[in-house]
Formats: C-alpha cells, structure tokens, sequence
C-alpha cells in the first residue's frame, strides 16, 4: 500500500508538472501585459504536430545528414546519430515556437502601426507565393487569398487602435479556435504517436527502493526541475528579467526608465509559446497526440494557475502539483470518474479561503 501511495504521488507529480508547465506560459503572459491567453494550450499543440511532422517524415534524411557531418557510425533505428537529430529537430521547434508567440503578440494584440500593416501584407504575400510554388495553385487564387487577407486586415484588425483587455481576451479564443480548425484540417482529428525516441515504446518502468518509476515521469520532473531554476536565475539575475519584472509592475514606469516594453511583450510570448510547446511534446510522449491533446491540460493548468495565484510563477507549480496529486490519488482509491470533479472542488475551496491565490498578493484597496 505505502509502495501504491509513492508511485501514484510520483505519478500525480508528474501530471501535475505537465499542468505546471502551461500555467507557467498562462502566468507569465497575464503578469507582464495582464492578458488571459486561451490560444496557449493550442499553441502547445500545434507547435507539437510540426514537431511531430519533422520527426515523422524527415528525420531520416536528418540522420544521414548527421551521419555524414560527423563521418558515420550510429543507424537510422539507434545511437549517436538519432540523438543529435532529435535535438536538431527541438531547437528548429523551439525556435519556430518563439517566432509563433512573438508573431501572435505583434500582429493580433498591438495597436495598429504602418510598419505591421506592412510586414502584415508583406507575409501574406510571401504565404501565397509559396503555395503558389509548392501546391501549383492558379495565380488567381493566391491573388485571391492575398485579397483576402488585406481586406481582414484592413477591416478588422486595422480599427483596432486600443483594443480593451476583453477584446484582446476574444482575439485569444479566436486563435484557439483558429489554431484548432488549421489543426483538424492538416493533421486529422485521429490519434497519433509520436516517433521514436519519445514513443510510447521506448519508455521502460524502473525501480528504486521497491517503488516503480516511469521513465517519462522522471523525465518531465526533471526538465520541471530545470525550468524552474532556469527561470528562477532569468527573473532574478539577468537584465532582460529584470525589466519583465518592472514591465509587469508598471509598464509606463519602466517606458519611461528606457525599457522597451514593447520588444519585453514579444518576448514575454515567445518564452510562453516555448513552454507550451515542452509542455505539448511531452503531454503527446505520456498520452497521444491529437487535436485535443491540450485541451484539459490546458483547462486544468488553468485552475490550477488561479489556485497558485495567477501572478506568481510558483504559484502556478505548486497549483498544478496540488491538482495532478490530488486527482490522481482520488481517482485511484476512490472514482476514476470523480477524480477531475474533486480536483476542482479543491480548488475552488482553496479559493474560498485565499481569493487572489495561495501565493499572490491579496491588495485591499482603500476608500
């Protein structure tokens, strides 16, 4: 029994970092510009189908390519080779990741300027010329999407000058959907396992002390742990977290201390994309990917970033520890089915009890 309790703590743990590592992404958007990112967990997934893509259709020709870099040795299925590749193939995604989240920032949340009307129609362009290129499409309906997406553009976004907190909230659950109907569209609504090495094969149960571990559960509290120090170093040692802590205090402060704030919102959204999509690859490596691989994840980061406090990155750990735990252990020795019900309950009455969260601050305005 107490070898049953260990290993469903380790494994709720685990969940509970997975929950931990978007609501990190969640806080750390709603800290800096104060706005609720629902497109986070379907920005996660999407930047995991084209991880997936990579490792499915191109990591061979990657491994050759390593192979013959590095003068040999290592095979397609195994080694050195295969490492190298996977890694290449996160870096490339990391870094699509970052573009995707600045991108999101600069083109669908900031007051229209000349410069992003251009570079706006400047992509779309590009966009078509490549279908046009890779699909033979007729130069009738790239005109046409071009046509398209300046009338959107013009109508839509270009009003848009100070958009409202509520209104940057709908632009992030029009993303979510947006992202979801791309997603559906390209990849199918089927499941889907990621290729080796994070297949669902190639993780082996192992033992300490009598107490059996996942070998993905140890992974993912690891790169936990290692997020959370990397963070922890980047808010409190280097420059570029520090002005993010004087742009989420008071933003017009640190604009008029010299701190582009601006440049610290792309920035802020790039390193929240990039945490969905960690979060993403290994949710797709415990479970299967699909379309809706974040979406409960991302629902219950969610509660569990409320519960932490949603302007405290500990918070957001520690909130989705609580509920991985406590919704695993439910579910075990009580219902299956209960288990995310009573998770909730918890939250909400921790709630009850500290309103702003367990580790926010709590102002009381005076009058």
């Amino acid at each position: 029994m107490d070898g049953d309790i260990t290993y469903l703590t380790l494994q709720g743990l685990a969940v509970g970092s997975l929950y931990g590592m978007i609501a990190l992404g969640v806080v750390l958007i709603y800290k800096t510009s104060e706005v609720l990112n629902f497109a986070h967990g379907n920005m996660g997934m999407f930047i995991t189908f084209c991880c997936y893509t990579l490792m499915e259709k191109h990591m061979p020709r990657i491994i050759v390519a390593v192979n013959s870099f590095s003068g040999g040795g290592g095979g397609i299925e195994g080694g050195l080779p295969l490492t190298l590749a996977f890694i290449l193939i996160l870096v490339i995604i990391f870094i699509s990741a970052f573009i995707l989240g600045a991108a999101i920032e600069f083109f669908t949340l900031r007051p229209i300027t000349k410069w992003k009307v251009i570079l706006f129609i400047a992509a779309t362009l590009a966009g078509c010329i490549f279908f046009l290129i890779r699909s033979n499409m007729p130069a009738f309906y790239s005109c046409l999407i071009f046509f398209i997406f300046f009338v959107i553009e013009f109508f839509t976004m270009g009003p848009a000058k100070e958009p409202t907190q509520l209104g940057l909230i709908v632009v992030t659950i029009g993303l979510w959907l947006a992202l979801d109907g791309v997603a559906s569209s390209r990849f199918g609504t089927q499941d889907h396992a990621l290729p080796n090495p994070m297949g669902p094969e190639n993780f082996k149960m192992i033992a300490f002390w009598n107490i059996e571990v996942s070998q993905l559960d140890l992974i993912i509290l690891v790169i936990t742990a290692l997020l959370i120090v990397l963070l922890f170093f980047f808010f409190r040692f280097s420059k570029v977290g520090t002005a993010m802590r004087a742009t989420s205090q008071v933003e017009s402060a640190a604009r008029l201390m010299g701190i582009k704030t601006k440049r610290i919102f792309a920035l802020t959204w790039g390193m929240s994309s990039v945490l969905g999509a960690i979060a993403g690859i290994l949710t797709a490596a415990k479970f299967y990917l699909n379309t809706n691989t974040m979406l409960f994840p991302f629902l219950k980061a969610f509660a569990a970033a409320t519960m932490g406090g949603l302007t405290s990155l500990p918070g957001a750990i520690i909130g989705g520890w609580i509920l991985g735990i406590t919704e695993n252990l439910f579910g075990f020795y009580v219902s299956m089915d209960l288990k995310t019900p009573f998770a909730f309950l918890v939250i909400v009455i921790v709630l009850c009890i500290r309103p702003s969260g367990l580790l926010a601050r709590h102002y009381v305005k005076k009058v």
